[in-house]
């Protein structure tokens, strides 16, 4: 049976990225990108929703998003779904789906060339230090 993963969004951050570390050592930050749209509905009254979508970086290419990135700035994210499960401390099983990143482009850098505005890893097994030994 085919199958494919592959997740394309242009959003806004809605928080300055947070550079934390894996007890390997491992760089990884969270973005939380609002997507906008807007639609008519059957009234043909002009609608607005937002879709928060929760998004992954690891390694070199978590440091410069925590580097260059800020609250509203504008990116292209180019990665796959992953589900997320763990236990809280109350002992339930919890799941979140969220965007594993493969690559971040950063939609409005302007009159800087200290960094390329697309980066990508190199290798996409170590986009996410759990895949690295499957």
């Amino acid at each position: 049976m085919a199958s494919l993963n592959k997740v394309l969004i242009v959003g806004n951050l809605t928080k300055r990225p947070e550079l934390r570390k894996t007890p390997g050592g491992t760089s990884v930050t969270d973005l939380l990108i609002a997507l906008n749209r807007e639609f008519y509905n059957l009234n043909g009254e002009k609608q607005q929703e937002v879709c928060f979508v929760d998004v992954v970086v690891w390694g070199k290419q978590a440091e410069l998003c925590a580097q260059s990135l800020n609250c509203s700035s504008s990116v292209l994210v180019e990665g796959r779904l992953q589900l997320d499960t763990w236990y809280g401390k109350d002992g339930e099983k919890r799941c979140k789906l969220r965007v594993a990143a493969e690559r971040v482009q950063f939609l409005d850098r302007k009159g800087t060339t200290e960094h390329k505005e697309t980066y990508q890893n190199e290798y996409y097994e170590e986009t996410d230090p759990r895949t690295a030994l499957i």
